[in-house]
């Protein structure tokens, strides 16, 4: 029998499912911009760190101009095998939606921005330049927690403490 002609990787020539989504996603964020000027609870913000299961913690500029840091969790189609294909990592530009649950899950990762993206929604929409450059952000803003407490613990060891330590004498030991 002769070997077939029209056989090969038609599957890799087709833009993945994920990917698609996400471009979509950015194409219909960027037509609301256009006709509404403004979307409700739909920001632009900038992945600062890893915190593990599916979680970034993001900075982000809220509909009051106030810098904020906050929790977001990745959707579930940019997990497992689709995390190939659209990858997320410090410093990558995402679109974070307020999911209206409170708590750890209140925002959720939509989309992320590549370089032409952040073009486009340069032209229609003013950016802040917080976001694009994580350098000059306020290091107060990303030491604190969501709460506006600092982080961090202090321990206080106080008089006994002290009283303990001086008894202790390493040559009679």
């Amino acid at each position: 029998m002769p070997p077939q002609k029209n056989a090969g990787a038609k599957a890799s020539k087709r833009v993945s499912g994920v990917q698609s989504k996400n471009s979509r996603f950015i194409q219909s964020y960027l037509d609301d911009l256009r006709s509404e000027g403004k979307v409700c609870d739909v920001y632009v913000a900038r992945v600062i760190a890893r915190l593990g299961v599916g979680r970034m913690d993001v900075f982000y500029i809220d509909s009051k101009n106030k810098p904020q840091t906050a929790q977001a969790v990745i959707r579930g189609s940019f997990r497992g095998k689709g995390k190939r294909s659209v990858w997320i990592d410090i410093g990558s530009i995402v679109v974070i939606s307020d999911s209206g649950i409170g708590g750890s899950a209140q925002f959720e990762i939509m989309a992320v921005l590549a370089q032409d993206d952040i073009d486009t929604l340069r032209r229609e929409t003013v950016l802040d330049p917080r976001i694009l450059d994580i350098t000059n952000v306020d290091k107060d803003v990303l030491k604190t927690d969501r709460l506006g407490l600092d982080g961090g613990f202090e321990f206080d060891k106080g008089e006994e403490a002290e009283e303990v330590e001086e008894e202790i004498d390493i040559d009679d030991i």
